[in-house]
Order: structure tokens, then sequence, then C-alpha cells
């Protein structure tokens, strides 16, 4: 299954985090150097599982720190 940077970023909108945020978030770094804060970063991870149908174990959490991350483990996942 392939994910885009752009359904990753609508994800996170719908979820309620700020537009010039999500806007400037950089695919290769981390998204908690990018101001994504300790309650978007959960509320994302649950809105993933729920969109592609997956579970985000904790250890898998600790591993998902960029976007680029996150692509990853859902096309590895589908």
């Amino acid at each position: 299954m392939a994910v885009t940077i752009a359904e990753l970023k609508e994800l996170m909108l719908q979820i309620g985090m700020d537009k010039g945020l999500v806007a400037e978030i950089d695919p290769d770094s981390p998204l908690a150097t990018q101001g994504v804060d300790s309650v978007d970063c959960p509320a994302f991870a649950v809105a993933l599982e729920g969109k592609y149908n997956l579970t985000i174990s904790d250890s898998d959490s600790l591993r998902l720190k960029t976007l680029n991350d996150f692509i990853a483990f859902v096309e590895r996942a589908a």
C-alpha cells in the first residue's frame, strides 16, 4: 500500500493539528523537534491506526520518529 506525505499531513489536520505547523513538517526530521507535542503524536498514531486498519505497538511507537518512518511502517504492515 502506497502512503504519501500529503495523506499523513491531511490526517494530522483532521485531528486538529495546527495548519502552519503541519505545512512546515520535514518528513525526514523527527516530529518532536518540529513542534509536534506529546498530545498530537499519540493522537496522530491512533488516527493512523484507524485509517490504515493496523496496530502500532508501544515498541513500534518508540521507533516512529519521522513521517517517513510512519510511511515505511504502514507500507510494511499492509
